[in-house]
């Protein structure tokens, strides 16, 4: 009995040995829907953010230095171009204007008989050219002061809507002292910032949709100016829309933007094939029915789809369930989805 189980024991691990390594064996083959990757034409919308800003824009301010006059609008009004918003003290300017005017006259009188002389040569050619030289002079003088007068008057350079007013009559202005602000809202502008990847697909007149805060409204711009230049510190392209419907829409305000684009022709995949990698996302392959992974990189994502800029081929096929139990080398049974 001793000697027969020595010589069975040796055999029984053998044999469990034997059964050990069939557990160790190849895995079980998994069972999976997949799907052929193809291209396909798909509306991409951009989702982003802007601000809204008047059309035309600006702080009003004295050229030069002087005591305000008068105040010749009110807060909160409507005005047209060239109004008389302002007039400072021009009591000085207007007097030196007169003795310029005086002396003036005097040098035309002078002028003119000099020129009625010096063909009969009573005068000498340099008399005749000093008094010419004298009117000229001063004739300049007085446009220079009929511009310092007119400068004194502060007008609306567009037609738009005027802010508070930051002075009062009898103040001293200087020109970094802001009196009013003046905004054009004929037309809001909506500056937008967009990823860069976008630039060879946002053009000049294209069409885009934006709401803002407390509003349900949905309002449409179109896209009149894209700057020529990526922002290198935020790597974005920076554009400009118009809505030409603004009513309601304040300048600084947050504005929702979709901009919708036209359908293009990508290789897409359903979004449940994406899986996570280490290097971004990934899909398992199926070739000769074993799961190979494959990273992808993708680019716009909807609720259903995934677009694949690069990693695939039309033609590949892909799992789509049972993602947790594949594994790179494992065998899939595809199934046909129910």
């Amino acid at each position: 009995m001793k000697l027969l189980s020595r010589t069975l024991f040796p055999l029984g691990l053998l044999f469990a040995g034997t059964g050990m390594m069939c557990a160790q064996g190849p895995p079980a083959s998994v069972k999976a829907e997949t799907f052929r990757v193809r291209s396909a034409p798909f509306d991409e919308t951009i989702q982003t953010v802007g601000t809204l800003r008047a059309n035309e824009a600006v702080t009003l301010v004295a050229e030069s230095s002087n005591r305000l006059a008068k105040v010749l609008c009110a807060e909160g009004t409507q005005v047209e171009a060239g109004a008389v918003l302002f007039q400072l003290d021009d009591a000085e300017l207007r007097s030196e204007l007169q003795e310029i005017e005086s002396r003036l006259a005097l040098a035309l009188a002078n002028k003119q008989r000099a020129e009625e002389l010096l063909p009969s040569k009573a005068i000498s050619q340099l008399e005749a050219d000093v008094a010419s030289a004298e009117w000229r002079v001063l004739d300049a003088q007085k446009q220079t002061k009929l511009v310092q007068i007119a400068r004194a008057k502060i007008v609306a350079p567009f037609a738009g809507k005027l802010g508070t007013r930051k002075v009062s009559e009898g103040a001293y202005l200087t020109p970094s002292l802001p009196l009013i602000d003046l905004q054009d809202l004929s037309r809001i502008k909506v500056d937008i910032s967009l990823p860069e990847r976008y630039v060879p697909v946002i053009k000049e007149k294209q069409k885009f949709t934006f709401t803002v805060a407390g509003q349900g409204q949905v309002r449409e711009g179109e896209i009149t100016v894209i700057e020529p230049v990526i922002d290198p510190r935020t790597r974005s392209l920076f554009v400009t829309g118009v809505c030409t419907k603004p009513e309601g829409l304040v300048p600084g305000g947050f504005a929702d933007v979709t901009i919708p684009i036209a359908a293009a022709s990508s290789l897409m995949v359903p979004t449940q094939a994406i899986v996570p990698s280490p290097r971004g996302h990934g899909v398992y392959l199926i070739i000769d029915g074993k799961a190979q992974f494959r990273d992808v990189t993708i680019g716009t994502r909807t609720e259903q789809q995934v677009q694949i800029l690069r990693g695939l081929a039309e033609g590949d096929v892909v799992a789509t369930t049972n993602l947790n139990r594949i594994r790179p080398g494992v065998e899939v049974s595809i199934v046909a989805a129910p």
